[in-house]
């Protein structure tokens, strides 16, 4: 169990990173914190990336398992969903 929590451990990072990026957008466009929401998301992006950088760093520490370098390549995977999920929000205006 707990080989196949450490394989899926980079998208249910990526997946809450995602839920609460749009969680923090919908609050602050029905709210009026416009201006909170960018540092907010640059904040949780961060978080998210450094948490999936540690789930890198500890599937290539153990290098004979392939469950591993399974949950390394996924959470590097995820890693590029979190940085492209954050990405719309320095082009695209948030609230309408």
């Amino acid at each position: 169990m707990t080989r196949i929590l450490f394989m899926s451990s980079g998208v249910v990072v990526w997946a809450l990173h995602f839920g609460t990026l749009y969680g923090l957008t919908a609050l602050a466009c029905a709210r009026g914190w416009q201006p909170l929401l960018v540092p907010s998301i640059a904040v949780a992006t961060a978080i998210a990336a450094l948490a999936t950088i540690s789930i890198i760093a500890a599937g290539l520490r153990r290098r004979a398992q392939f469950e591993s370098w399974m949950g390394a390549g996924v959470a590097a995977l995820a890693l590029v969903a979190i940085v492209w999920d954050a990405m719309p929000v320095l082009v695209v205006p948030p609230c309408r």
